[in-house]
């Protein structure tokens, strides 16, 4: 699951997207130290038979699944902000601070969920205006996306539609 937070504003409408965050990184790195220690101890005692070539392959084992859970838990802080105001549309896009940053005019502007190609690619949400699109939510999966295009393309409707009949 991830956070979609939809929030209406005074100035119009902010979407912030971000992936689930199953594990903390202090509990990554706990996990980690854990795991690291146990399988140096097993190593070290196969050192101690004469199987010492058991450690290098330890060492080379542990660096990667460092790797692998560095990139997975940095991969798992980006996050997405989608702000729409009277006339503009922002994008920004990064981890602590925004890396990316795309601005589009409101005007002409609609939500577009593009099928794939092939079944087994995902779809893509793209916020596009006659000259430029940008694709927001990578991470999220199917129903996310379409929950999110069905969102954006209601809070893209020009003011005199949002509003409620009296």
């Amino acid at each position: 699951m991830v956070d979609i937070s939809e929030r209406r504003q005074v100035s119009g409408w902010r979407f912030v997207l971000q992936p689930n965050r199953s594990i903390s990184w202090r509990s990554t790195v706990v996990f980690y130290a854990i795991l690291a220690t146990v399988s140096l101890a097993v190593a070290a005692g196969f050192a101690a038979l004469g199987y010492w070539l058991v450690l290098p392959f330890t060492g080379l084992e542990l660096l990667a699944l460092a790797i692998a859970l560095y990139v997975v838990a940095r991969h798992c802080w980006q996050r997405e902000i989608v702000s729409i105001d009277s006339d503009a549309i922002r994008i920004e896009r990064g981890r602590n601070q925004p890396s990316e940053c795309f601005e589009l005019s409101r005007q002409w502007a609609r939500a577009v969920l593009e099928q794939p190609e092939h079944p087994w690619r995902p779809s893509r949400l793209l916020i596009r205006n006659n000259s430029h699109s940008v694709e927001v939510g990578r991470f999220l999966n199917e129903g996310e996306r379409l929950e999110l295009a069905t969102s954006l393309a209601r809070a893209l409707l020009p003011p005199d539609y949002t509003k409620t009949e009296g």
